[in-house]
């Protein structure tokens, strides 16, 4: 047993030390599984450039996005929406009224907008649970608030009007959000500012900016600066030391537009017609 120790001590230090005792080793035992495995080959190997996979193409069809106030997002058709819309107009925060092969366009108060496929959120019945659109896109819960939503094709033709806490306004066109990006910064922010609404707007409306201690200033849309996306836009309303823009309201001429303000009643349609950039009018609460 010594003796033939010693004698595989020898070969084996033979084959780490010699890389042809080593080929001859691992040929010896590559015939050996050829000879016991070995089959004929059942697969053909062709020179293709590439291998084409067609997708099942994916029905388009109208649905409606439902967003409850704790961020959970779906989708259900028409019809659905339609059977239970008293229910789902009380229960969520946002609905949206899209296509299942587009994208949704989340705006938040950092002034960023995110961008979500509806095909990558839950789709069925009424009752079905959703999923937090955190889950789905960049939008941070902990970090951010939605200000406001809408289908990407709405953006096409419209004009969107910014508004901050500040008092900062500006009316910017649609097609500047129309985007590849999941992400991108919807507009500039002042030091300590926030964005508080985003909103479709057209020139024939009358735009009401309401502060946090009740003054209310009423001029035309006309008077809103277009900008770019890029910019901070013009002053709508001069502030007072502490107030801050709370709300804004946009109407047709012509129409009554009544909200709660306080304990009363307060119709603005019959605010006096001012100039952008004044200090507007306190209201009575």
């Amino acid at each position: 047993e010594h003796d033939k120790t010693l004698k595989n001590i020898a070969t084996y230090e033979n084959i780490l030390g010699s890389r042809t005792a080593m080929a001859k080793v691992i040929i010896k035992e590559l015939d050996a599984f050829k000879k016991e495995y070995a089959k004929e080959r059942k697969t053909v190997i062709d020179n293709v450039e590439a291998a084409v996979v067609e997708e099942k193409k994916i029905e388009e069809m109208d649905v409606v996005f439902l967003m409850d106030r704790f961020g959970y997002g779906r989708t259900v058709d028409v019809p659905t929406y339609e059977r239970n819309k008293e229910a789902a107009d009380a229960e969520n925060k946002w609905i949206v009224n899209c296509i299942n092969t587009g994208k949704l366009c989340v705006f938040t108060n950092t002034g960023k907008m995110h961008q979500i496929k509806v095909l990558d959120l839950p789709y069925g019945k009424f009752r079905d649970k959703g999923q937090p659109i955190d889950n789905v896109s960049n939008y941070d819960s902990t970090q951010e608030m939605v200000v406001y939503m809408c289908d990407e094709l709405q953006l096409r033709y419209a004009k969107l009007l910014f508004a901050t806490k500040q008092g900062m306004i500006k009316k910017v066109k649609g097609n500047e959000f129309q985007v590849a990006k999941r992400t991108i910064a919807a507009t500039k922010l002042q030091e300590d500012d926030e964005l508080i609404r985003v909103q479709v707007i057209t020139d024939d409306q009358h735009v009401v900016l309401q502060t946090k201690d009740g003054y209310f200033l009423r001029f035309s849309a006309q008077e809103v600066a277009e900008k770019k996306k890029a910019a901070v836009g013009v002053r709508g309303i001069k502030l007072r030391k502490n107030d801050e823009l709370e709300q804004i309201y946009l109407f047709y001429e012509g129409t009554e537009h009544k909200i709660s303000y306080g304990d009363r009643e307060l119709t603005l349609n019959r605010l006096k017609v001012a100039k952008r950039d004044g200090t507007g009018t306190k209201a009575r609460s």
